[in-house]
């Protein structure tokens, strides 16, 4: 056999090596990464309510209008607010959430900054004291609630700070990490509630999709276990660290 025959054997050998070392680890990468049976974007919110009864008179924000902490919602004519303002008994305690007048008028402010994604009263209804009135989703702590269905043995391998990609509706991803697991078993196998959260979640973002409601795909990577587990982890960060 030539010299040259036989480079061309050891180049030969290399390249089905190379092909079939591809094909294992990305296979092996398949195996370890599960998408969610459903999931969505949710955000922290809080509600605004009155400490006194009365009327609706006015409505200064609408379903769906960014407020900022200290932006007036909606104003109520209280006779019973109107009455404690006359008592000398009674002390009408001062909030950041609301504002008084001396002729009975409460207005409800927003606390936080956020965006209005829910409210219950409308002009001239009546509301009662705690009643719910309007829903602020927090501009800050959102994060994604996913479902997946695991069986026994990927069960094992899912653990919290596990990496998670996010694909938006047009398909973008973001990085994020599991921080709380729920599991519940049916049919013999694991219902896992995962809590997902990841600094690109910035609502407004991404065009407006990243908004509490939007959903998305949640790529869960598990724990792998498998024989090339530490070759692939070490040349995963390899490429991390050109900046591949």
């Amino acid at each position: 056999m030539t010299w040259i025959n036989r480079l061309r054997l050891i180049t030969g050998l290399l390249v089905v090596i190379v092909i079939v070392a591809a094909a294992t680890i990305i296979l092996n990468q398949r195996e370890s990464q599960v998408a969610s049976a459903s999931a969505s974007i949710q955000s922290l919110s809080y509600s605004i309510g009155s400490d006194y009864p009365g009327i609706v008179v006015e409505q200064s924000v609408a379903q769906g209008d960014e407020v900022v902490q200290g932006q007036p919602l909606m104003t109520i004519q209280s006779p019973n607010l109107t009455q404690a303002l006359s008592s000398t008994t009674i002390t009408v305690p001062t909030s950041t959430a609301y504002t008084v007048t001396d002729e009975g008028m409460l207005s409800l402010l927003a606390t936080e900054n956020g965006v209005i994604s829910q409210i219950d009263a409308s002009v001239g209804g009546f509301v009662g004291v705690g009643q719910a009135l309007a829903t602020i989703d927090r501009g800050e702590g959102m994060f994604v609630n996913a479902e997946f269905r695991l069986e026994p043995y990927n069960f094992a391998r899912l653990e919290e700070g596990a990496r998670v990609e996010i694909v938006l509706p047009d398909h973008s991803r973001i990085d994020g990490q599991v921080t709380d697991i729920r599991v519940t078993t049916v049919d013999g196998q694991a219902d896992a509630d995962v809590t997902i959260a990841s600094d690109g979640l910035v609502m407004g973002g991404a065009g407006g999709l990243i908004a509490s409601g939007t959903p998305v795909t949640a790529i869960l990577h598990l724990k792998d276990e498998g024989p090339l587990a530490g070759v692939k982890s070490a040349w995963l960060d390899f490429l991390q660290q050109i900046g591949v």
